[in-house]
C-alpha cells in the first residue's frame, strides 16, 4: 500500500499481499478494498459456468450466414430431442465487441443430429470435429468475444443456439442471468480483467477468476429492471440491421436520426445506473471508483493490437449506415429486397415485415417491454401507419403494404432494361416512392446513388456495398453481359433448375436482341433518307447497336453453355452455400468474375466433394471419394458407400 510519508509514487506492499489477486501479479498500486475483494468473493467461473461448445473441423463446409440459407430450412427453437433435427441450427460464433446483444449471424448444419460432423476425421484418420456439452446446446445463456484486447463485454445469448468451441458462452443459473450480465458490462469487471491479465489477450480463466458477489434481492431487483432495457434497445437496433435473423425494416427516414440519438442516451443511462449498483454491490468507494475509470479511460483510448488479421467469415462490417448517406443505401437496398421477394411488408413474423410487436422483443427470460419502453424502442405510435389488432405498429398503411407486394417477382428474376416491366431500377424507384413518396425517394436516390439509379444499380451497388455487406456471400447475384450492356440480378433463394433456361426464353434475352435487331434495321432504312451531317448520330447509334448484338449474342452462348453444362440446381444445393453455388456461373458474373471462378476451379479439383454441386458435375469422383471418406458419403446420403480406410 502506499505510505502517507511517501511519494505519491512510492507503495510499500508485504510480499503475501500479492497473493490476493490469482496469479499474483504485479499489481502493487491496488488499493486495500480490492485487494479484498478477490479474498472474500467466490470466483465468477462458479455462477457463469463456462462452456467449451462445437469444433466442427472445418467452418467453410458446415458453417453458412444465416443469409444464405432460407428461414424454412432453419430451426430456431430446441426440438424435444436433438436427434429430431434434421435442418440448420443458429450459431453463436465470436464476433467483434457488441454488449448485451448481437453477432447472431451464422447457422451450422446440424442435420440428422450432427452425424455429418461427428463422422468428420482428419486426413490423418483423426475425428477432426468436436462435439462438446452438448446438453447445453439451445440452453439460454451469456456470449462474450475474446478478440478485443482493450475492452470486454457480453451478450445475451438467447434459446435455440448452438456454440461455438472458443469456450465463450457461459449459463448461469436464470434467477442471476441479468445480475451477471450487468457485472460483466461493468467497468470494474474490464478493471479486474486488466488485473489479472495486464496482457494484451483475455484468456477465459481470466474471467472465471474474476470475483463475483451474489446480489441481495433488492440489487437483484434493479438488475433484472435495468439489463433487460438495455438488451432491448440493442435489439432495437438490429431490428433496423438486414443482415440480422430479426430484420424489420431500416430506421424511419424522417425520425431515424432522433431515435438513434435518443436511444444512445438512454442506454448511457441505463449502464450508468448499472454501473453505479455494480459498484455498491462490491462496496468499492468513490477512491476506488475513480481509480478504476481513470486506468480504463488510458487503456480504452489505446489502439486495438493483434486484430489486423481475422478469419474471413468475421470479416467486414455489417452495421447499417447511421447517417441519412448510409440510412439512404438502407432504403434503397430494402427497396430492392422487397422487389427481389427477400422482405416482405406486412406479412407478420417475415424478414422485413414493417411491422415492429412487443411480442418480438420478448425471447427466453427477456420480459416484453411495457408500452412506454416500446415508444422508447420503435418510436410513438403516432409515427407509424396503422396499429393491428394485436398492437402491431404498421410503417406502412395497408394499401401501400399491398402496393409493394405486388410488384414482388414471384421467381426472383429482375432485369436492366428499361423497356421491360421487370426492369429493376424501374421497380426500386416505385417501392421508394410508395414507401417514402416521391420527394424523399429522389432524396434517398440522390445520396446512394448519386441521382444516377440505373447506373449505381448496374455496378456499384454489388461492387461498393452489397459484396461487402454480405461478406462476399451476395443474396443478390448480377448475371451480366460481358461489358454489362445487359443482364439480370436475381435473388438466390428463388434460384432453381428453370432459372437459367427462362434467362433464355422470352421475355428476356431473345426479346431484347429481337428489339435490338428491329431497331437497326429501322436505322438503316432511316439512314438511306438523309445525307451529310443528318447521318453521323445515326451511324454512330447503328455502330453502338451492333457492338451491342455482338455482345448479347455472346451472353445467349455463355447462358448455354452454363445449360448444357448442367448448371440445374436442386433444392439441397442450397445446403452448399452462397460462393459454390455461384462458382458455375463465374463466367456471367463480370464484376466479381476472380470469387466465384476460384472457387469453380476447387471444385473442379476435387476440393469440396462434399457439396451436392460436387456430385453433380463429377458423380464418379465424388462416389469414389465417399468409399473412403464416411463424412462425405453421409452428406450425399449414402452411408452405404463408404468401405473404410
Amino acid at each position: 500500500m502506499s505510505n502517507s510519508n511517501l511519494s505519491p509514487n512510492v507503495f510499500t506492499l508485504r510480499q503475501s499481499e500479492f497473493r490476493a489477486i490469482p496469479g499474483s501479479p504485479w499489481v502493487y498500486w491496488v488499493s486495500r478494498e480490492i485487494r479484498g475483494v478477490f479474498l472474500k468473493s467466490v470466483s465468477l467461473e462458479f455462477y457463469v459456468k463456462p462452456r467449451q461448445g462445437l469444433a466442427t473441423g472445418e467452418n467453410f463446409r458446415f458453417l453458412r450466414y444465416f443469409w444464405e440459407m432460407p428461414l424454412e430450412n432453419q430451426i430456431d427453437e430446441k426440438p424435444e430431442k436433438l436427434s429430431q433435427i434434421n435442418s440448420f441450427i443458429p450459431y453463436m460464433k465470436g464476433g467483434g465487441l457488441n454488449k448485451w446483444f448481437g453477432n447472431q449471424w451464422f447457422v451450422v448444419n446440424w442435420k440428422n443430429d450432427g452425424k455429418e460432423i461427428k463422422n468428420f476425421y482428419a486426413p490423418n484418420g483423426r475425428l477432426a470435429s468436436r462435439p462438446q456439452n452438448v446438453n447445453y446446446y439451445f440452453r439460454e445463456g451469456i456470449t462474450w468475444s475474446l478478440v478485443s484486447t482493450t475492452r470486454f463485454g457480453v451478450r445475451y445469448l438467447p434459446p435455440g443456439f448452438i456454440f461455438d468451441v472458443g469456450g465463450s458462452c457461459g449459463f448461469p443459473d436464470k434467477e442471476l442471468l441479468f445480475s451477471v450480465m450487468a457485472v460483466m458490462n461493468s467497468p470494474w469487471m474490464n478493471y479486474a480483467l486488466r488485473l489479472l491479465n495486464p496482457t494484451i489477450n483475455f484468456q477465459i480463466g481470466d474471467i472465471a477468476r474474476v470475483p463475483f458477489h451474489v446480489p441481495d434481492a433488492t440489487s437483484r431487483s434493479s438488475f433484472d429492471q435495468l439489463v433487460p432495457q438495455c438488451i432491448h434497445l440493442q435489439q432495437a437496433e438490429s431490428m433496423h440491421s438486414e443482415t440480422t435473423f430479426d430484420f424489420i425494416a431500416p430506421f424511419s427516414w424522417q425520425y431515424g436520426n432522433d431515435l438513434c440519438r435518443l436511444s444512445s442516451q438512454r442506454l448511457a443511462e441505463l449502464e450508468e445506473k448499472i454501473n453505479h449498483l455494480v459498484y455498491e454491490l462490491y462496496d468499492l468507494g468513490a477512491e476506488d471508483r475513480q481509480a478504476i475509470e481513470s486506468e480504463l479511460a488510458v487503456i480504452h483510448n489505446m489502439p486495438e493490437e493483434g486484430e489486423s488479421v481475422k478469419a474471413e467469415e468475421e470479416e467486414g462490417d455489417l452495421t447499417e449506415g447511421e447517417d441519412n448517406g448510409g440510412r439512404a443505401l438502407d432504403w434503397l437496398s430494402y427497396a430492392i429486397g422487397i422487389i427481389l421477394g427477400r422482405f416482405q411488408p406486412g406479412t407478420s413474423g417475415a424478414l422485413g415485415s414493417a411491422i415492429y410487436r412487443r411480442t418480438d422483443f420478448a425471447i427466453g427470460s427477456l420480459p416484453e417491454p411495457s408500452e412506454e419502453e416500446f415508444n422508447e424502442l420503435v418510436g410513438e405510435p403516432s409515427q407509424f401507419a396503422t396499429i393491428d389488432e394485436q398492437g402491431g405498429r404498421h410503417i406502412f398503411s395497408r394499401e401501400v403494404e399491398a402496393a409493394l407486394q405486388a410488384l414482388a417477382v414471384p421467381d426472383g428474376i429482375t432485369v436492366f432494361d428499361p423497356n421491360h416491366p421487370r426492369d429493376l431500377p424501374t421497380l426500386v424507384s416505385k417501392a421508394l416512392e410508395l414507401m417514402l413518396g416521391q420527394a424523399q425517394a429522389q432524396e434517398v436516390i440522390q445520396q446512394a446513388a448519386g441521382g444516377d439509379l440505373r447506373k449505381y444499380l448496374e455496378k456499384d451497388f454489388f461492387t461498393q456495398h452489397h459484396i461487402k455487406q454480405y461478406r462476399k456471400r451476395p443474396v443478390y447475384w448480377p448475371i451480366q453481359s460481358a461489358k454489362r450492356s445487359y443482364g439480370f440480378v436475381l435473388f438466390h433463394e428463388k434460384i432453381d433448375r428453370n432459372t437459367f433456361y427462362a434467362l433464355q426464353q422470352e421475355p428476356y434475352l431473345p426479346t431484347k436482341r429481337r428489339a435490338v435487331q428491329l431497331r437497326l434495321e429501322e436505322l438503316g432504312k432511316k439512314v438511306l433518307t438523309v445525307q451529310g451531317a443528318a447521318r453521323k448520330p445515326i451511324e454512330k447509334e447503328m455502330d453502338e447497336l451492333r457492338q451491342l448484338a455482338e455482345e448479347l449474342a455472346q451472353f445467349a452462348k455463355d447462358l448455354e453453355a452454363i445449360t448444357r453444362g448442367g448448371y440445374e440446381p436442386e433444392p439441397d444445393w442450397i445446403d452448399d452455400g452462397v460462393i459454390l453455388r455461384m462458382a458455375p456461373l463465374w463466367s456471367v458474373i463480370p464484376l466479381w468474375k476472380s470469387e466465384p471462378k476460384k472457387y469453380w476451379e476447387e471444385l473442379a479439383a476435387g476440393k469440396y466433394d462434399w457439396s451436392h454441386i460436387a456430385m453433380h458435375y463429377w458423380p464418379e469422383r465424388v462416389k469414389q471419394a465417399c468409399k473412403k471418406n464416411k463424412s462425405y458419403a453421409i452428406a450425399h446420403g449414402h452411408e452405404e458407400w463408404y468401405e473404410g480406410g
